[in-house]
């Protein structure tokens, strides 16, 4: 009788670290395209701290940042956070910044923009839903343009289904963009928005992640954003996660290239 016992919680306990592994395998909320981060269905599993690097390669000049960014969940059904930056930018007379045409060549550096946001996933099955509001705080420095120097606002809706090792993400905006206050000072147009991706569990640590994300002109004489961005997700631990992702602009208004690094925390 005694060895039956054992023989049944030896078999339970196999059956529940089978279990257990197979949810390990499974991807979650915590796990984030890189473009189309805040514009998700899923929410984080509680919070996520990053502190991440971009490089960018324009025809004219170059945007390097350095930056951290926050996401807390809440009541399962609210995620907030935001995003901040130290900006280096170089570029040559006759780039276009902020719908502006440059008359000479600039370098400048300093704190960038400030991005906050907050969603609400109000559905679940069989689909994530969420609806989102971003709003840009005017936090570089206008007159160098390192920011517009207006506040802008962006409403989104985001859906993501998970099916075990594969996700896929899309999502829908619009932008409201205010008048730079640039030397410039181009128009702020209302801008719309597609993007999206799909997630690809290849290991237990591994993810491989590929996203696009088009936006239309933010202001009057500048260009139309599209770029394509493959990514992967490295996680040696459940808390900690290396995310390396390398963007390619198809349109004027993207960078050629830009490299993006990120380790991220989750608690």
């Amino acid at each position: 009788m005694k060895r039956k016992w054992l023989g049944l919680g030896l078999a339970l306990a196999v059956l529940g670290g089978g279990a257990n592994a197979a949810r390990a395998e499974e991807i979650t909320g915590s796990v984030r395209l890189l473009d189309n981060f805040v514009q998700d269905g899923a929410l984080v599993r509680q919070g996520w701290l990053e502190a991440g690097a971009t490089y960018g390669d324009w025809s004219g000049g170059h945007d390097f940042t350095a930056g951290a960014r926050v996401a807390i969940a809440a009541k399962d059904r609210l995620e907030f956070g935001g995003r901040f930056d130290y900006l280096e930018r170089e570029r040559s007379q006759g780039e276009v910044l902020f719908g502006e045409r440059l008359s000479s060549d600039i370098s400048e550096n300093g704190p960038g923009d400030l991005d906050l946001y907050g969603k609400l996933r109000f559905r679940t099955d069989p689909r994530e839903w969420s609806a989102g509001l971003l709003v840009k705080l005017p936090g570089g420095d206008d007159r160098e343009r390192l920011g517009s120097g207006r506040t802008d606002y962006e409403a989104f809706l985001a859906t993501r289904r998970t099916r075990g090792k594969f996700a896929w993400v899309g999502n829908a905006s619009v932008r409201l963009n205010g008048d730079a206050r640039t030397p410039g000072e181009a128009s702020g147009k209302t801008s719309a928005a597609l993007g999206g991706g799909a997630i690809f569990k290849i290991s237990y640590s591994w993810c491989f992640m590929a996203e696009a994300r088009y936006e239309t002109r933010r202001y009057d004489g500048g260009d139309v954003d599209f770029r394509l961005t493959p990514s992967v997700d490295f996680r040696p631990t459940e808390n900690l996660a290396f995310r390396l992702g390398l963007a390619f602009g198809v349109a004027d208004g993207s960078p050629n290239q830009e490299g993006i690094f990120a380790a991220v925390f989750h608690f």
